[in-house]
């Protein structure tokens, strides 16, 4: 895959109190902001072109990756989306346009390079009989956010569960996704969801979706994940 989408649109009210004024794209972790460790982990995986969304209090943001990135293939969409669910079909719609398959991740994901790279390489082989993924969600075992999305897998890989519905509760979402043309589709036909959760519940009882489990990373949403996030980070220069 040589494209992929950031969510970078969240207005990260859990974190303002440690850097007012600041958004949550430029919290600092590991002394650099948050937003720059997902672009170069998507750029070190070979992303040749990567579509932003930051929301009207992003300008900072995108200034500062123009001025770090100043070369890298980066187009900026900008919108206030009401929901997590409207920002990920806004980004997916465009990418979709010129791509059969593409990366999403949020923001606030911070994972290992290599495992980004190990990522894009596994999402999309198919199943045994050769039946394709239409979408695929990176999973970690690592388990500190408050309000988890389990998903349980097959031996061959496949989610047979999320959420609620998951039994064994083994590993949570991280996100990163693999998208094709067809669970766009999906996305794009599907009415509002409130949550993005709810979304990917609904593509897996009707679409085949590949879990791959990663190592350990962590999702920034809480001064509370802070030193976990300068743990990991310091692993990626290692």
């Amino acid at each position: 895959m040589k494209a992929a989408g950031i969510i970078a649109a969240g207005l990260g009210e859990r974190l303002a109190g440690l850097h007012p004024g600041l958004p949550k794209p430029l919290v600092p972790v590991g002394g650099k902001p948050l937003v720059h460790w997902v672009v170069s982990g998507l750029l070190d995986a070979g992303i040749e072109r990567l579509v932003i969304l930051f929301n009207s209090k992003g300008d900072a943001a995108r200034d500062a990756l123009k001025k770090d990135f100043p070369d890298a293939p980066i187009e900026f969409l900008r919108a206030d989306t009401p929901t997590s669910f409207a920002s990920f079909r806004l980004v997916a719609a465009t990418l979709a346009r010129k791509h059969d398959a593409f990366l999403m991740s949020t923001v606030d994901a911070l994972i290992p390079p290599a495992e980004v790279r190990r990522f894009a390489y596994e999402a999309l082989v198919p199943f045994p009989g050769m039946t394709e993924p239409a979408a695929a969600v990176a999973l970690t075992h690592f388990v500190e956010d408050e309000k988890p999305l389990w998903a349980d897998t097959d031996a061959d890989g496949r989610v047979t569960a999320f959420g609620d519905a998951a039994i064994k509760q083994a590993a949570v979402t991280c996100g990163l996704y693999a998208m094709t043309k067809e669970s766009a589709r999906h996305l794009r036909e599907s009415p509002e969801a409130p949550r993005l959760r709810d979304w990917w519940t609904g593509l897996s009882k009707s679409h085949p979706i590949r879990g791959v489990t990663l190592s350990d990373t962590v999702d920034v949403d809480r001064p509370e994940d802070l030193p976990a996030a300068e743990r990991i980070t310091r692993c990626f220069a290692a």
